[in-house]
């Protein structure tokens, strides 16, 4: 059967409501008498109920994240890693996850994202979507919801982020592909500018095609869509060049596997005719023939560390108003594309 709260109180020769108050850390409960409460808890190996608890404490301990829906969904291997970090900090502090899809940058996406901080059924949030608007961020900021960003800066900076180091990753990509002997570089985006994680490889490519002292080639970039049958279309436009790239950074690995698709249909020989280093790192980039070389962002460390940063915001660690960003290095995974 299992140990309840009356078996603790008769333990330690208390009251029912004294052992709660010693639980909820009051200090209205004498040195003395909490530790013979938590001797008696140990002994008897009690775990309460969280959710008898919450009816009390007003605690959840529930953490939610929203991801904007892909057509990977589960299979998406980027979010297991981030997943798996968030199990790691939330394990270790006894909180739960609840896990909820939306389509992205949806007005619903905008609507779930209030709906979970209204009906308080979880403590925080770590936002992985992008919304449709910043109402979300402006309302749950105006009530002092707790919640994190996590791959997502906000313009504003008022929100607490998690990030990776896009544009150092863009810029290692590029100087690596230097190294190799190349000068010709293009960049594939997988979508508009306006994202953040796009910009800021954007960004990070120019930088580092700057400092090669050639000028910088605007017909070298393409934009692309988040379909990945996009990077078939952009890959023959920048091979058609008259001065073509003997080099390709693609802003996804599913991308970059259509880049070297296209480039073999076309007679192209990988890397020695074109090399190609995708983004993300996943599952995609080793089971291409050949493989991908990938920039691969620290998603499982994104992950813990965005769920030990809500966790310390939901438990007053830190301010709500210290907004802290924390920003985490790519690393270039060498395979067989370059």
């Amino acid at each position: 059967m299992a140990v309840t709260i009356k078996d603790v109180a008769r333990e330690a020769g208390v009251a029912v409501c004294t052992v709660s108050f010693a639980m909820n850390g009051s200090a209205h409960v004498a040195e003395e008498t909490k530790k013979r409460i938590f001797d008696a808890i140990e002994k008897l190996n009690y775990r309460p109920n969280q959710s008898a608890r919450g009816l009390v404490t007003k605690k959840t301990n529930n953490i939610g994240l929203v991801v904007e829906e892909t057509a990977e969904g589960l299979e998406n291997t980027i979010l297991l890693d981030v997943i798996k970090g968030l199990g790691q900090a939330l394990g270790k502090n006894n909180y739960d996850l609840l896990l909820s899809f939306q389509k992205p940058q949806s007005r619903k996406l905008d609507e779930h994202v209030l709906d979970v901080y209204r009906k308080q059924s979880a403590d925080g949030l770590i936002l992985m979507g992008t919304a449709s608007s910043e109402r979300p961020y402006e309302e749950l900021v105006s009530k002092r919801f707790p919640f994190v960003l996590l791959g997502r800066p906000y313009q504003e900076k008022v929100c607490h982020s998690v990030n990776a180091d896009n544009e150092q990753g863009a810029y290692d990509a590029v100087q690596y592909l230097v190294r190799k002997g190349h000068r010709r570089i293009a960049l594939i985006t997988p979508c508009s500018l306006e994202v953040d994680a796009s910009l800021d490889r954007y960004n990070g490519y120019i930088r580092a095609m700057e400092e090669l002292g050639d000028g910088f080639d605007e017909s070298l970039v393409a934009i692309g869509s988040f379909d990945p049958d996009s990077g078939y279309a952009e890959t023959e436009k920048l091979l058609s060049l008259k001065q073509r790239p003997t080099a390709i950074v693609a802003g996804r690995d599913v991308i970059a596997s259509r880049v070297i698709e296209k480039a073999q249909a076309l007679g192209y020989k990988i890397p020695d005719d074109l090399a190609v280093v995708g983004f993300d790192n996943t599952v995609v980039s080793q089971l291409a023939r050949p493989s991908i070389t990938s920039v691969e962002l620290p998603m499982r460390s994104m992950g813990f560390e965005a769920a030990s940063l809500l966790i310390k915001l939901i438990e007053g660690e830190i301010r709500y108003d210290d907004v802290q960003t924390i920003v985490l290095p790519c690393a270039i995974r060498e395979r067989e594309s370059a």
